[in-house]
């Protein structure tokens, strides 16, 4: 009933945010910049990036880059980041069990879903950064254009970007009137509002606000009982302000937030490998599957039913100051506020097997960037500056397991987890680029990192007692020799009851003291530095075609994660990953722009790539730990296309070939067997993955139709590292509707959308009629393990919809 209302109060409180959009759209005088304007690609514009932390054409920035414009978004129904992934090569999007993004960029990727975990695909907005890949989740509205830089890029923006940066660049404030939005309903009764206005406020001084919001009916169905889940509710807006006080001196604001209330995804059980057979309760072993249907699935009903609410605020100013002729000033300084919750299903099933009863937590971020740089014109194009990031990140975690069956053998119930940490970094940065000739430029560029992180973890009982009774047994049988450990001398006395406090094992030595086997909290701190650094020679053969050379070094900064921990070794931390990039390419612009090719081939030398790897603890056996896979490499080459062959029509396409596999790897399989996973794929990342798009737009008279298709495939990958290389599964153990070898195993798959309507004069009105994955095709995003069950997370089913936008001036 709760469910329901907080339903019906949403869908009020959107109706009336559209109503008010539709009021300001109603009687708006405009006069609309043609960037504000959606209307189809001009015949040889092109996009302007900033890859170079300056506004350059793209077929001039010797990098390897996918840009979309805000324009090509809204044609596509382009409006995540998730959806921005399949149609960018190479680019592979991940929900994780606990709904963290994890994004993988040529194979490059880290999945960990701790707040406090930094990404290998650093997130900009306008190049303010959004440190966690948690707050990425509402960037993709009212943009200008978004850029996708590949490879490591930790010259100019930093470490945690090895795979790469993805830049979203809001749509500017105007320097006349202007107001527009549309609204949308689709499938699942959806309905999206998105709105903007934007002008002069006094002399010298512009503004935008915009604003983008989505209610949706539950879209998930219970196949056991008569239940539904997956409602949709969040909002979100931005203020931009733009002063001019002088002709050298400019201010940027930047104020945005958003709160999303949507219900996490459940995922779907589709195998049983139990950790302790002879006490796995009957009810989790005669589970059905779910059947091959997106929309089906199954989740704890109740107390721990699946729900959300997480809100973010954000305040970034920028300033550029001419302090002299052609020597520009740059400081940008964001502080962000989020505050998380959410109750989670991992299992897939109706039971308490793996569920997240609370998942909370805060991020504070503070983030400062000064620099200068002279102008571009000149030959001799220069950038030098310096970063400072102060973060602090708590989480808790609530996991509830009653029906699991090691809980069964031990006689615990859940547990409860927090991690505070506190984070900085320090950086020195400096680009350079040379014209040696008219048509030949040489490009050098490094960073020097200093990383401080610093954490207090702990795992402790839920409240009932019998997770703390089950450690105190565990303890007191240690320390009088029942149970014997390597390397460690029984005491021969009974510790003390470790009652509400920390419950995990002190069984390290790497801070220099012997391990006690004593319950405590965990306290470590963890070190870095790196240099990181590009060179690279461009070559404009001819005014149309650009050749182009590039290697480079990146860094992602070591991590800890937040941990049901038996021992301290769980949370140990994982060392800085590193990564050598080799990589040449070409762009070909056609006189006019009507045919544009770029390709690209590339290497990486992959060192000490992050993992969730496992450890053998003495008493419960394999758990997850993070880790580092010493040696790996990625080859692969990628190729983009365009072509305006007659008026109004739009094709475009792009492919992308990666081989990656791991070089020197040994760890522990999920049965504990010592398993060498050397020639493993890396997970994520499918060998081949390609999109195509064709858009035509012709006129009657003073309306405008148009029709277009999109498709995107990727062939098939893994979600973990060896598949179940090494696991010898125990009599009973098993039951599953895959084979063994298949259990992580992502089928290649190719989506289908459509769209076709009729415009205006000048794009004043719009009215879209869309299709999202017409075909209903039944694909995978993620399978994963967990205790008992194995479970996998699906793509959206088929959706669709109409969309009237409004743009008057």
């Amino acid at each position: 009933m709760t469910h329901r209302l907080r339903s019906k109060k949403a869908t009020s409180k959107l109706l009336v945010l559209l109503g008010a959009s539709y009021a300001s759209l109603a009687h708006g005088q405009t006069t609309a910049t043609p960037a504000d304007v959606p209307t189809a690609e001009v015949e040889g514009t092109e996009i302007v990036v900033t890859a170079n932390k300056r506004e350059q054409r793209i077929t001039d920035v010797g990098l390897t880059i996918t840009a979309y414009s805000g324009n090509t978004l809204k044609t596509q129904q382009i409006d995540s980041l998730a959806e921005i992934a399949q149609i960018v090569p190479g680019l592979s999007y991940t929900p994780s069990q606990t709904a963290t993004p994890v994004y993988t960029l040529r194979g490059v990727g880290f999945y960990e879903s701790s707040l406090a975990n930094y990404p290998t695909t650093s997130v900009y907005v306008d190049q303010v950064p959004l440190p966690f890949p948690v707050l990425t989740t509402h960037a993709a509205y009212d943009l200008e254009r978004v850029e996708v830089l590949k490879g490591p890029q930790g010259t100019l923006f930093g470490q945690n970007s090895t795979g790469g940066a993805i830049n979203f660049i809001p749509a500017k404030p105007t320097a006349t009137f202007a107001t527009g939005g549309d609204i949308s309903y689709s499938r699942f009764n959806r309905i999206d509002a998105n709105g903007y206005v934007s002008g002069p406020i006094a002399e010298g001084l512009k503004g935008r606000l915009s604003f983008n919001a989505a209610h949706a009916d539950d879209w998930q169905k219970s196949y056991l009982r008569n239940d539904e889940l997956g409602e949709v509710e969040y909002y979100a807006g931005r203020l931009l302000l733009d002063w001019t006080p002088s002709d050298r001196l400019t201010l940027n604001l930047n104020v945005n937030a958003w709160q999303d209330k949507s219900d996490p995804q459940a995922p779907q059980f589709f195998g049983l490998q139990s950790q302790a057979p002879a006490t796995l309760p009957p009810l989790i072993a005669a589970q059905p599957f779910t059947p091959h249907d997106a929309r089906l699935a199954e989740w704890t009903p109740g107390a721990n039913r699946p729900r959300a609410n997480n809100r973010f605020a954000q305040a970034a100013l920028r300033f550029d100051w001419e302090f002299a002729d052609d020597i520009i000033f740059t400081g940008i300084s964001s502080y962000i506020h989020y505050k998380h919750f959410q109750v989670v299903d991992q299992d897939g099933t109706e039971l308490r097997d793996s569920d997240v009863a609370e998942d909370s937590g805060t991020i504070k971020s503070f983030s400062q960037e000064l620099r200068i740089a002279n102008a571009e014109s000149s030959s001799l194009r220069w950038v030098l500056g310096a970063n400072y990031e102060r973060s602090t990140v708590n989480e808790y975690a609530r996991y509830d397991f009653p029906d699991e069956s090691t809980s069964a053998l031990f006689g615990f119930t859940g547990d409860q987890n927090t991690s505070d940490q506190k984070l900085r970094n320090y950086a020195l940065f400096g680009n350079a680029e040379y014209d040696i000739s008219p048509g030949l430029t040489i490009k050098a560029g490094a960073r020097y990192t200093k990383a401080k992180r610093r954490a207090v973890q702990c795992t402790f009982d839920n409240g009932d007692g019998t997770f703390a009774r089950a450690i105190d047994t565990v303890v007191q049988l240690i320390h009088l020799g029942i149970i014997p450990v390597p390397g460690f001398t029984p005491s021969g006395v009974v510790p003390p009851s470790v009652g509400s406090g920390c419950t995990a094992l002190d069984n390290l030595t790497n801070d220099g003291t012997p391990a006690t086997y004593l319950p405590g909290a965990y306290k470590r701190s963890l070190n870095e530095d790196n240099l990181s650094w590009r060179v690279g020679l461009d070559y404009k053969v001819t005014p149309d075609l650009l050749l182009y050379a590039n290697i480079s070094r990146g860094y992602k900064a070591g991590s800890m994660p937040i941990s049901s921990a038996a021992t301290f070794e769980n949370y140990i931390e994982v060392k800085q990953e590193s990564l050598l990039a080799y990589e040449a390419g070409y762009k070909f612009t056609s006189d006019g722009g009507r045919f544009r090719l770029n390709g690209a081939a590339f290497y990486y030398d992959y060192k000490d790539k992050q993992i969730r790897g496992a450890i053998i603890d003495p008493v419960f056996g394999n758990l997850q730990a993070l880790d580092n896979i010493p040696k790996s490499r990625i080859y692969g080459a990628e190729a983009e296309v365009s072509f305006i062959p007659l008026d109004g029509l739009t094709l475009g396409g792009s492919a992308t070939y990666i081989n990656s596999k791991i070089t020197e790897y040994v760890n522990f399989s999920a049965s504990n067997q010592v398993t060498d996973f050397a020639g493993s794929r890396i997970p994520f990342t499918p060998k081949w993955s390609g999109s195509f798009t064709a858009d035509y737009r012709w006129r009657v008279g003073s309306i405008s139709p148009f029709i277009g298709a999109s498709l995107s495939a990727r062939s098939g990958t893994i979600a973990n590292i060896g598949g179940d290389r090494g696991y010898v599964p125990p009599p009973g153990a098993v039951r599953q509707e895959v084979p063994l070898g298949r259990t992580f195993d992502i089928d290649g798959y190719l989506l289908v959308d459509l769209r076709a309507g009729i415009a205006g004069e000048n794009d004043q009105w719009r009215v879209t009629v869309f299709g999202k994955n017409v075909f209903d095709k039944y694909y995978i995003l993620n399978t994963y393990k967990d205790f008992d069950t194995v479970n996998r997370l699906t793509g959206m089913p088929a959706t669709y919809g109409v969309t009237v936008s409004f743009n008057f001036r």
